[in-house]
């Protein structure tokens, strides 16, 4: 198995794996975190169709959402 290279994905944005900030998106804003296994969003309204983790993620990744807590 390849490493896991989450924990330096996240040294990459200043956090540690687990440690949770805010994000803004389409002017929402989200708590979230890197863990060992992905990113996750907490407090996200529950939709089975819509993987809220993996779209805020892909925004972040491509600049359209900001860490707003290292303002």
């Amino acid at each position: 198995m390849a490493e896991n290279k989450m924990a330096y994905l996240a040294a990459g944005y200043g956090k540690k794996l687990d440690e949770r900030f805010m994000v803004e998106r389409d002017g929402c804003i989200f708590t979230c975190a890197f863990t060992e296994y992905g990113f996750t969003t907490f407090g996200a309204y529950e939709n089975p169709y819509v993987d809220v983790d993996a779209n805020v993620l892909a925004d972040l990744l491509t600049g359209q959402a900001v860490i707003i807590d290292d303002k």
